[in-house]
């Protein structure tokens, strides 16, 4: 993506109104728009922050449920209501109402899994935030897998889990 040419509000390009930012589909595996997006990190050149508009659809999710051992996760409503599903590796699970003006943050290697859900009939935006991290590991529990990302990325199965030794000679 193209930064927005910022010449009209300043020399430098840390100044970026929403509105000049390209909406992207996030598609789902069968072909599914769930998600739209304002990549504002990109637009704007940041370094170690990713932050995005996103807007979510009635009726739709935005993530497969998931928790991140390394990056940290901040979410800002900025209009609408929707649900969060939440929960720990204990399988204690919980669904909130959340709306404008709500702040949600997800600190790394707490294992609080999170997806959020438009259960309205209004779309739902929030400000999404995360650090930049070259390596991650980040779990998903509904389907049992893990995503490695470093200079590979790769999604594996959580299980069967091995021992340490397991297959060495």
């Amino acid at each position: 993506m193209t930064a927005p040419d910022p010449a009209a509000r300043s020399r430098f390009r840390n100044v970026v109104n929403e509105a000049d930012v390209p909406q992207e589909a996030w598609k789902h595996e069968k072909g599914d728009v769930s998600v739209l997006s304002r990549e504002m990190a990109i637009a704007v050149g940041a370094r170690d922050l990713g932050y995005c508009v996103v807007t979510l659809e009635p009726g739709k999710t935005s993530c497969p449920y998931h928790f991140h051992h390394s990056e940290e996760e901040l979410f800002v409503v900025l209009e609408g209501r929707g649900m969060l599903r939440q929960g720990d590796e204990s399988g204690a699970e919980e669904e909130v109402e959340v709306t404008a003006g709500d702040f949600i943050a997800f600190p790394p290697g707490t294992g609080i899994a999170h997806r959020f859900r438009n259960h309205s009939d209004a779309p739902l935006r929030y400000l999404a935030v995360s650090n930049r991290l070259p390596h991650d590991v980040c779990e998903y529990p509904d389907s049992d897998k893990i995503l490695v990302r470093g200079p590979r990325r790769r999604m594996l199965r959580r299980t069967p889990t091995l021992e340490y030794f397991d297959g060495e000679a």
